[in-house]
């Protein structure tokens, strides 16, 4: 009888765990799925800082890149610390997944390493979240960097640590005026960020480049979360995904036809994420329209009119044009602080420091 009863309690335990893979797929890589609740923020950056350089998804493509990139890490005021593996390759990814896991986890073990910033997105970072230390970078926080394909590790480093992650520029981005205002109040002062402005037009020219579209009036806050609309919908359902619940959540896409992006948003909207929210902000959809031409409709007409079916009916604040994503001039946002949006005024701002 009690062998009988053991066989049957195991039965019922493996049944539960069959019918629920992602817990075993977490269990097994030594995650939890926990919403971290305290939120942590890593010291501000300085001038002769070393700061890493790794390539968690895509490849350098060639030696002299890598130099390029370790001067431009310079020409920024730190002390480049290149990871080991950063030129290796694999396929179209910069090497195998635990290779570029151990660079992200070796420098954050590292006490002498300030900072990373990531050479560039591509694709592959989803590959690395199992083998990622959280426990490991929750106590040794410090400033993380980059967007596109990067924003899995963003999303993920938040939700399991509850550290302050960069949507902001990779090594190869263009370091120009603007986005280097933005990127020295997220990571080099730790002051109130304050209100994020789009680039000014040339004078005497109505701007045509950097214009808000209201989709949906009227004010609130709350913590930014967010960065590629891709990425933000690969990480539904697994262990990796945050918390929408109160958040602003932003995002950004390039090179998707209208109908990608609008399934995509359509999946957001299916899955109850977007019901949660508190506010979304939409920045550059860059090339995101047919790839044959269609007389009468541009790419901003295209994504006006998905916007508008998706989110108008949310009832929540809504604006489409801020200056960040796939673009030259590039806003750095720190997923996790507290923000405020105000469509009918056409404020954004946020409202903390992002490091200490």
């Amino acid at each position: 009888m009690n062998s009988r009863r053991k066989f049957l309690t195991e039965a019922t335990v493996l049944s539960s765990l069959l019918l629920n893979p992602v817990k075993i797929f977490s269990n097994e890589i030594g995650n939890n799925e926990r919403e971290n609740k305290e939120l942590i923020k890593p010291k501000a950056l300085k001038k002769g800082d070393k700061v890493a350089l790794i390539a968690p998804a895509s490849n350098i493509e060639q030696a002299e890149d890598l130099n390029i990139a370790c001067d431009v890490i310079k020409w920024l005021g730190f002390d480049p610390v290149v990871g080991k593996n950063i030129m290796n390759q694999y396929g179209y990814l910069a090497g195998q997944d635990k290779e570029r896991a151990e660079d992200l986890n070796d420098m954050f073990a590292r006490k002498d390493v300030a900072g990373i910033i990531c050479y560039r997105g591509g694709y592959g970072a989803m590959r690395i979240l199992p083998y990622i230390d959280y426990d490991l970078i929750k106590k040794n926080p410090k400033v993380f960097m980059g967007f596109s394909d990067i924003t899995a590790l963003l999303q993920a480093i938040y939700k399991m640590t509850g550290l302050v992650t960069f949507h902001g520029p990779v090594v190869i981005s263009s370091f120009n005026d603007y986005t280097m205002e933005y990127l020295n109040r997220a990571i080099f002062s730790n002051k109130v960020i304050g209100e994020i402005k789009n680039p000014i037009p040339q004078t005497n020219r109505v701007d045509t480049e950097h214009r808000l579209i209201k989709i949906n009036k009227g004010k609130t806050t709350g913590n930014l979360v967010g960065g590629n609309l891709t990425l933000i919908v690969s990480l539904l359902g697994t262990p990796y995904d945050v918390d929408y619940k109160n958040k602003i959540l932003f995002i950004e896409e390039i090179d998707e036809e209208p109908y990608k992006a609008d399934r995509m948003f359509t999946q957001l909207w299916l899955s109850g994420k977007l019901q949660e929210l508190n506010g979304i902000i939409i920045g550059k959809m860059t090339n995101v329209k047919p790839y044959e031409y269609k007389p009468g409709y541009t790419s901003t007409l295209y994504i006006e009119e998905i916007l508008r079916t998706r989110l108008e009916p949310l009832k929540i604040p809504v604006v489409y044009g801020y200056a960040f994503g796939h673009i030259r001039d590039k806003i750095t946002l720190p997923v996790g602080v507290k923000a405020t949006l105000d469509v009918d005024n056409g404020l954004f701002s946020i409202d903390e420091n992002a490091v200490i």
